[in-house]
């Protein structure tokens, strides 16, 4: 099971400094259920996803699949202090680079909150 931080003594890089390196900074964070008594959270901090990388995303996603699509998305877009953790925490956990990537499309307006109404 990964551990948020390596070692207890890595010191992860604040918000503030992350945003004066990237510009745009959001942080995801999801539990993920280990067994029917234990969850374990995740977090991670990303630079806003370019275009070209959202693009690559929803053509990947149709020729290969969503889990590989969402792997790429999300290391284009991953702040590089979290990066090895999150590689290490997809490898265990498939299922969350899907659950971030959907988050992540949101800021470039995929979205399932779109209303429809016939006139």
């Amino acid at each position: 099971m990964s551990e948020q931080n390596s070692s207890p003594m890595a010191r992860m890089a604040s918000d503030e400094e992350l945003k004066t390196k990237y510009g745009k900074v959001y942080r995801v964070g999801i539990t993920v259920p280990i067994d029917d008594e234990q969850e374990q959270e995740f977090t991670y901090r990303f630079k806003r996803p370019s275009i070209a990388s959202y693009d690559r995303y929803v053509k990947t996603a149709a020729k290969t699949g969503i889990t590989k699509a969402s792997r790429v998305f999300l290391l284009d877009a991953v702040a590089e202090e979290d990066r090895e953790r999150l590689v290490a925490d997809m490898e265990e956990y498939p299922g969350v680079g899907i659950t971030v990537g959907n988050k992540l499309t949101e800021i470039r307006g995929l979205t399932d909150t779109a209303n429809l109404k016939r006139l």
